[in-house]
């Protein structure tokens, strides 16, 4: 009984998760126009040649010059449909779970998957493609169902092109293979390396030597020719040579308290895996960690790359089995849940946010150690 009340309130938390994700993606490429989302969408071939993140707008153009339909009503109901199903599945894969109240705590992590509550600015951004894809890949190797290693293989190209940040999680991909798949070790790093790595280098390596820039002289008039004015250029007014050092150096304080925001999340992971006496490899945790610190030198939204780290590994810790609780386990799951709605973490430059009087006395302690040793 208890059980199965959890999985109600768990389906209730992905359905308003799913209205919050329609609705605000609608406000942004729809109603608004925003560069920063439908305007990613939108980068393609056919203004440019070939470059990052071009394939899907590529796509989305072909389909508005054959069918005469507004560009943004095409992306929105290309992201409605994610939307939709990568909700269904997640349904599909907890409900059917023996969830305590921890899970709840653990989808509610402002990091993680509760964001969609604290900012929806991470909503309708393209790593839900890696989200979809990652999902369907878990489930089926749960279910123990062959998985073609070229099929993989043509997933990871096909993320990457959507947008390079897949390549910096290819690790997840990967021990995930590990884990669930029964074959020799020996095997599977040979099938890790052939069929995950070396195409994902290939293809990053291509992206770089010979793409073209995401923003080409004409692309704003090209969107234009095809009926669209966006609001805001958003993308297509990024400076590609932009000095994302200085910027961290002048947000310092902001971008330092990511590392409080990992923390926490960090920490109520450890307690849903030690209370659930899960262990998660820690040589894949350290690979993923060393494959990210690039994307965190060169693009400066580390909420966004947080956020998809966490939500990945969600889905993973979804997989395994958890115990039965007791009452000193709900009442620690209860405090996490309760402690983690004081907290919030930003897409970019507010790593970590709490109520006023917290927050200005971690700034105050910040900026006197940060006087007094620097």
């Amino acid at each position: 009984m208890k059980t199965r009340i959890i999985n109600y309130i768990i389906g209730l938390i992905f359905i308003i998760y799913y209205w919050i994700c329609i609705q605000n993606s609608y406000i942004q490429i729809v109603f608004h126009k925003n560069g920063w989302y439908l305007g990613e969408w939108l980068i393609n071939y056919q203004d440019g040649g070939f470059k990052r993140r071009g394939l899907f707008g590529t796509l989305f153009v072909w389909i508005n010059e054959l069918t005469g339909i507004k560009l943004e009503f095409i992306v929105f109901a290309f992201v409605a449909a994610l939307y939709s199903l990568f909700f269904s599945l997640l349904i599909s894969l907890f409900v059917r779970k023996k969830n305590t109240l921890l899970t709840i705590s653990i989808l509610l992590l402002p990091a993680g998957l509760g964001m969609i509550l604290k900012d929806p600015t991470i909503i309708a951004k393209k790593e839900i493609v890696i989200f979809i894809f990652y999902l369907i890949y878990f489930l089926l190797l749960e279910s123990k169902k062959v998985v073609k290693n070229i099929m993989v293989t043509l997933f990871i190209i096909i993320a990457i092109l959507n947008h390079e940040a897949a390549f910096f999680y290819i690790p997840f991909v990967s021990f995930t293979y590990f884990v669930k798949d029964p074959s020799q070790t020996i095997t599977k790093i040979k099938k890790i390396l052939f069929y995950h790595l070396v195409p994902a280098t290939v293809v990053m390596l291509i992206l770089y030597k010979f793409g073209y820039s995401i923003s080409t002289e004409n692309s704003i008039q090209f969107l234009e020719n095809h009926g669209l004015k966006l609001v805001l250029k958003g993308i297509y007014g990024y400076d590609p040579h932009y000095n994302a050092l200085n910027f961290y150096q002048s947000h310092s304080y902001g971008y330092l308290t990511y590392l409080i925001s990992i923390f926490l999340a960090s920490f109520t992971f450890i307690i849903y895996c030690k209370t659930n006496k899960i262990n998660i490899n820690r040589s894949f945790l350290i690979i993923q960690t060393l494959f990210l610190l690039p994307l965190f030198y060169i693009a400066y939204d580390w909420g966004r790359w947080v956020n998809i780290f966490f939500t990945l590994l969600t889905i993973f810790i979804a997989g395994e089995k958890q115990l039965t609780s007791t009452i000193k386990h709900d009442i620690i799951a209860v405090a996490l849940i309760i402690f983690n709605t004081f907290w919030t973490m930003m897409l970019f430059t507010a790593g970590f946010m709490t109520f006023p009087a917290l927050d200005t006395l971690i700034k105050k302690l910040y900026y006197f150690f940060y006087f007094k040793l620097f």
